[in-house]
Parts: C-alpha cells; sequence; structure tokens
C-alpha cells in the first residue's frame, strides 16, 4: 500500500505535469477551468459536506452501539476532511484572499 501511495504521490509530482504539458494543457490551457470557479466551488462544498456528514452519522452509531459491528472511522479520515475544509473554505473566499496577498507580496 506504502509504494502504491509513492508511486501516486511521484506521478503527481512529476510525470503528471510533464504529461500536462506534452498534452499542450499548460496554464493557458487549465485557464479555461476558471468560469467554473464558482460551481465547482459549491460541488466541493457538498461533497466535503457529505464527507462531514457520513463521518459523523458513522462515529455516532458506533458510540452508542457498544456492539457496534462497522469498525469507526480512522483517524486519517478526520485528518483529511479537515485538510479539505481548509482547501475548500480558502477556495471559496479566494476572491477576498487575493488582492491582500498579492500586495503582501510585492505585487500590483
Amino acid at each position: 500500500m506504502a509504494s502504491i501511495g509513492a508511486l501516486l504521490s511521484a506521478a503527481a509530482c512529476c510525470v503528471l505535469p510533464l504529461a500536462l504539458v506534452t498534452l499542450g494543457v499548460g496554464s493557458a490551457g487549465l485557464s479555461s477551468v476558471v468560469p467554473f470557479h464558482w460551481p465547482l466551488t459549491i460541488l466541493a462544498i457538498a461533497a466535503v459536506g457529505a464527507g462531514w456528514f457520513f463521518f459523523l452519522r458513522k462515529r455516532r452509531a458506533c458510540a452508542r452501539d457498544a456492539t457496534c459491528t462497522t469498525p469507526t472511522p480512522a483517524k486519517s479520515t478526520f485528518v483529511l476532511l479537515c485538510v479539505a475544509t481548509v482547501f475548500v473554505t480558502i477556495s471559496a473566499c479566494w476572491s477576498f484572499i487575493e488582492a491582500p496577498l498579492m500586495r503582501a507580496l510585492g505585487g500590483v
């Protein structure tokens, strides 16, 4: 399992950008996704919300019933849901964050 994770990490880090460049999908090609920012953000909010719903529902069900047959959610699930929540929140608030961030970094 760890080797598969390492393979996917290496692919995302090195192979994926090279493959996208080979296909001609650079920053100009990815800019075609910009009009879909809000629909994708709303979809991401719904997906993360569903993840939290199922996580909490499973956790509560196992906390109430001592004979719970399904395993409780792993701590990694909680951590990944927190990370996803932070990323989706940043995405939703990006229009308010971008201008001050660019000024702080010395941009116009």
